[in-house]
């Protein structure tokens, strides 16, 4: 695309707030964009490397192929990526197909064949029992998320929220720029020839996640690069440069607000509920905690750090049949008797709970009778999607 979309793809990188949210975060997804992005760097896409320099492409390809195996052991949906580019690039190497295929199957099966050794080693806590009972992640990733449809289990959206809400949202004050980009590159056959792939490698990833009923925003966030590069040139083909530096200063206005927001204030309770809960546990004065709230609502011990203290949460298995219930929707679907039916288990030894304010006003009269107080409050956000997660954290004390 040129060396001037180099500084405003620097810059949209660094001012996307969906990047500032997402990649300090440890999610395999994170990790998977920076391999994706690696391995399209070396990949021969069309119209920029040349299959006739074999010695310089094959080296590529075979770095590509390293990182993009890597990526598909992280994420095995990483693998859409890569049928993609790789049928493009079978029905284009010509004389060099059968470099390019016995190439991808010598370096993929190497890194599958390296990951069922650690997975098998670790789980199995005996490396000869690759050759017996080998355990390959990626499959049961498939198996378990495809073909028995566990991930519905966590919702289920429209065919176009992708369309409507997940590139909005991902892109939003950067959406016009990448419009413009669009329009640009069309309109220029050398940039196009350049880009199509990527751009019909995006398209084509989208259109697939479609199609599956479970959709989060980060599933998509190994084209945000893609898009990214869409808004820089974009960016790029401002001839004005005051109008320019305009766009600068309005995605700065826009863009940082909503990743300093995101990062610093919503959604804060639940991590400050933990550090004043292991705060006060290194004083002694917490002998167990329970979280009340839809499960993974709060960090673990990536906070509290203190194996030793008793704690549980509500649980969200996947279901083990069609009529099974996870035990946070058995609880939100009837608090109070939940609440009485577990009065002899782990609920009641529990000196600290933790729990929305929402849900506080019904609950109260029995968490009280059987000892809890209201011991600490902590702001959570100012809106919220999930209206079982409205309001401030509160944490209940029974001395």
């Amino acid at each position: 695309m040129g060396n001037d979309v180099a500084l405003p793809m620097l810059f949209t990188t660094l001012c996307s707030w969906f990047n500032f949210f997402m990649a300090a975060r440890t999610l395999s997804n994170t990790m998977e964009m920076m391999l994706t992005v690696v391995a399209l760097n070396y990949w021969p896409l069309s119209g920029i490397i040349h299959l006739g320099d074999t010695k310089n492409w094959l080296r590529s390809y075979q770095i590509s192929l390293i990182f993009a195996s890597i990526a598909c052991i992280i994420r095995p949906t990483n693998a859409l990526i890569w049928i993609y580019l790789g049928s493009q690039l079978l029905i284009s190497s010509g004389s060099k197909r059968f470099i390019v295929a016995l190439n991808a199957a010598f370096v993929c099966s190497t890194v599958l064949f390296m990951n069922i050794f650690i997975d098998t080693t670790l789980y199995e806590y005996d490396w000869f029992q690759v050759f017996k009972n080998p355990i390959f992640t990626p499959y049961l990733f498939f198996k378990l998320n495809v073909v028995k449809g566990i991930s519905l289990f966590y919702g289920v959206h429209q065919w176009h929220w992708y369309l409507s809400q997940g590139l909005p949202v991902i892109l939003t004050s950067m959406m016009p720029f990448m419009l413009y980009g669009l329009c640009k590159i069309y309109a220029k056959p050398n940039i196009y020839n350049r880009m199509k792939s990527l751009l019909s490698m995006s398209l084509w990833i989208v259109f697939i996640y479609s199609l599956l009923p479970h959709k989060e925003f980060r599933f998509i966030y190994p084209i945000v690069p893609v898009l990214l590069m869409v808004v820089s040139y974009g960016l790029a083909q401002i001839q004005s440069s005051a109008w320019r530096k305009r766009a600068y200063i309005f995605l700065i206005l826009t863009q940082f607000p909503v990743a300093f927001y995101l990062s610093l204030w919503h959604q804060r309770g639940v991590i400050d509920a933990m550090m004043w809960l292991r705060n006060e546990s290194q004083q002694n004065r917490v002998k167990s905690i329970g979280v009340l709230m839809p499960c993974h609502s709060t960090p673990w011990e990536s906070i509290l750090h203190n194996p030793n203290i008793p704690k549980w949460f509500l649980t969200c298995e996947p279901p083990l049949s069609d009529n099974s219930i996870d035990e946070a929707d058995e609880f939100y679907q009837n608090p109070i008797q939940f609440l009485r039916s577990h009065t002899n288990d782990r609920i009641w030894p529990t000196t600290h709970l933790v729990i929305f304010d929402n849900l506080l006003p019904r609950l109260y009269r029995d968490l009280q009778y059987y000892g809890y107080q209201e011991c600490q409050r902590f702001f959570n956000s100012h809106f919220h999607d999930d209206s079982r997660r409205k309001g401030d954290v509160v944490i209940l004390c029974r001395h």
